[in-house]
């Protein structure tokens, strides 16, 4: 059969295979073990399929069932023996196809496997739209939404009007999300409710599982307890590409039941990452998703196998992003692995418009051009987009030693920023030593002698170091902060005697 012959009859036949559901599907087709319709079936092959542009087929297209990892020939169609683990079958979306969603704007990138009987051939086909490459774009990253009852619904339902009008009406890009686990708090139903109300942000977001969307009833059992989370969002871990930009998502959270869990990604999805980045060349910058941080600057927790994460990574630029700690700061792992770790939607527990590191309650926009981050910055969800910093005068330090002096709370700063210090418009030192502190207002919420009476739980952040301490002169009136981001964004505050 000559090649236009054949690509007629493939058109044909797909067409007909895709008027019905993927999932209906009877695994043997026509009677014959051997075949999946119109796919003529390699041996040892038991999970087939197509991907399609309409009646087109798309060649070259990375799918996998999270343990093998495949492309589409130049009929559209993939072949695999799939893992007795694997539960979903998905692609790594290409960057000239659109992000497929359903509803809530959650991605279709994924489908269901279900058990394969020995002998049988299951098919699952996708559709995808080619379009053109994105070549700007904006990422907009949330952590720690974290509603466990309908008074967080509630709070969260004032949150998300402010952050769709503001990616409304300032972003002039497309715009992608990603939600950095803790979607929930332990209650499993939540997590459609989760899902009906960040949807209305109206972009296409990608789910991250935090050890707060594992269901603390199954105990002994890290596959078994993220059963809830996939029900209503897919895999724990896939790849996708927007732009010259290819996204990770990995669940770094191994859960033993009733909440307790360690940092660690399993050896299972390391092995696929090796595997899926054998399809992603080096000039990719490649952007991370997990929940648990896998290093933190300003203390010794980590992820337990994190260096064999970034040995896989190696060769890469690599910008990791997660959630967990409920604060702002950002580590640098090497010169070409950085981790920005983020302030919750929740702020602390919902109990306030504080995080527990004194940063307001928000998210972070990263502005990216082809293959690099040209910006970035942490926005307070009630606050204007310059609200970075909070001047604490003389007294008001929280540490005995300090109480003679100002405190400056930069709430996304990295040892990359540069600080100024004016007195009284005079320029008078450049800060560089920064200080752990506690924050004020945190401490006086949340460590004081009226707690949350929402969530009294609720802790400031004691390993909180983007602080400084500075003690003007005696004769001081005004003291201006002027603080510069490695982007080139310039944030001023001052504070009067």
């Amino acid at each position: 059969m000559n090649k236009i012959m054949k690509l007629l009859l493939i058109v044909f036949l797909s067409g007909i295979f895709l008027n019905c559901s993927d999932e209906d599907r009877p695994t043997r087709e026509g009677g014959n073990n051997n075949s999946a319709g119109s796919i003529k079936v390699k041996e040892g092959m038991n999970l087939v399929g197509m991907v399609l542009d309409g009646n087109t087929p798309i060649e070259g297209v990375v799918v996998s069932d999270g343990y093998t990892v495949t492309k589409t020939d130049e009929d559209g169609i993939y072949q695999m023996s799939a893992n007795r683990d694997a539960k979903f079958v998905f692609l790594s979306v290409p960057a000239d196809c659109e992000i497929p969603v359903g509803a809530n704007n959650i991605p279709k990138i994924y489908k269901t496997i279900g058990v394969i009987k020995q002998g049988d051939v299951l098919r699952r086909d996708f559709s995808l739209k080619r379009t053109q490459k994105i070549e700007n774009f904006t990422l907009l990253a949330l952590a720690d939404v974290q509603i466990g009852n309908s008074t967080d619904l509630n709070l969260l339902k004032v949150e998300v009007p402010k952050i769709k009008s503001y990616i409304d009406s300032k972003i002039t890009t497309p715009v992608y999300g990603i939600s950095l686990g803790d979607l929930v708090w332990d209650n499993m139903p939540y997590l459609q409710q989760y899902a009906e109300e960040t949807g209305l942000i109206g972009v296409p977001t990608f789910q991250v599982i935090g050890n707060h969307d594992h269901n603390k009833a199954v105990l002994s059992d890290d596959a078994g307890s993220a059963v809830d989370f996939e029900a209503n969002f897919g895999p724990t871990y896939y790849s996708y590409n927007i732009g010259d930009c290819h996204f990770v998502v990995l669940d770094d959270v191994l859960y033993t039941g009733d909440k307790n869990y360690t940092g660690n990604i399993t050896q299972n999805q390391l092995d696929w990452l090796k595997k899926d980045l054998e399809h992603v060349s080096k000039d990719k910058l490649i952007i991370l998703g997990v929940h648990i941080p896998t290093k933190r600057r300003n203390s010794s927790g980590a992820v337990s196998n994190n260096q064999d994460l970034y040995t896989i990574l190696d060769g890469y630029k690599v910008r990791i992003l997660s959630g967990h700690s409920h604060n702002n700061y950002t580590t640098t792992i090497s010169p070409d692995i950085e981790e920005n770790t983020m302030g919750s939607v929740m702020g602390a527990f919902w109990s306030g418009d504080l995080c527990n590191d004194g940063s307001p309650r928000g998210y972070t926009i990263y502005e990216i051009e082809g293959n690099e981050i040209k910006n970035r910055y942490y926005k307070g969800t009630s606050h204007d987009r310059d609200y970075q910093m909070y001047l604490y005068n003389i007294g008001e330090a929280v540490t005995v030693s300090r109480q003679d002096g100002l405190i400056f709370n930069l709430f996304n700063w990295h040892t990359n920023w540069t600080v100024k210090v004016y007195e009284d418009g005079v320029y008078t030192t450049t800060l560089t030593n920064n200080v752990k502190e506690l924050d004020r207002r945190a401490y006086d919420f949340m460590d004081g002698p009226s707690k949350p009476a929402y969530r009294p739980s609720a802790e400031p952040e004691r390993n909180n170091d983007h602080m400084f301490y500075y003690k003007p002169s005696a004769s001081w009136s005004t003291v201006k902060v002027e603080a510069t981001d490695p982007y080139g964004n310039t944030y001023i505050q001052s504070i009067n005697r």
